[in-house]
């Protein structure tokens, strides 16, 4: 299945790719927030990041939730897709961000953020997500609305 979003995001476009795990803990979601330093500095957003070249969608979900947050995945389900367009930040190209609600394996650690990238995180309420994307707010409510008959598949 995960070609075949590739494919697709390329016939709309797009050649650059990234993904977001959204992790729930308790019922509250995992948000970072950009550090001062980045392009996008103050905003919020769940752990995530580009696709390398070769990559899998599911090898960049696990790397990129390892080095932003410290965290493991054991499964995930695709949810939804948001589109980024050049203007958006004109430091970085038009991409496809894949999103996944993610489940952390039963000994899931603490989090532990990458200051270069994050200078903060938390754990937010379903209707105190942190977002100025309204499609993002979708996709978290997606997220928090599954039940446990359609839990993330194994990897």
């Amino acid at each position: 299945m995960h070609r075949e979003l590739i494919d697709q995001a390329r016939v709309d476009g797009y050649d650059a790719f990234c993904v977001g795990a959204l992790i729930v803990r308790h019922g509250r979601l995992l948000m970072l927030r950009r550090a001062a330093s980045d392009s996008w500095a103050g905003r919020w957003e769940p752990p995530g990041g580009g696709v390398e070249t070769g990559e899998s969608l599911a090898e960049a979900l696990a790397r990129e939730v390892q080095e932003e947050a410290g965290l493991a995945i054991a499964s995930a389900l695709y949810i939804g897709h948001l589109d980024y367009p050049a203007h958006e930040n004109p430091l970085l190209p038009a991409s496809r961000g894949f999103f996944f609600a993610a489940e952390e394996p039963p000994s899931r650690g603490p989090v532990r953020i990458n200051q270069t990238e994050h200078d903060r995180f938390a754990w937010f309420r379903p209707d105190g997500v942190r977002s100025t994307r309204p499609d993002l707010r979708a996709l978290v409510a997606r997220r928090l609305a599954l039940t446990s008959r359609s839990a993330p598949e194994p990897w």
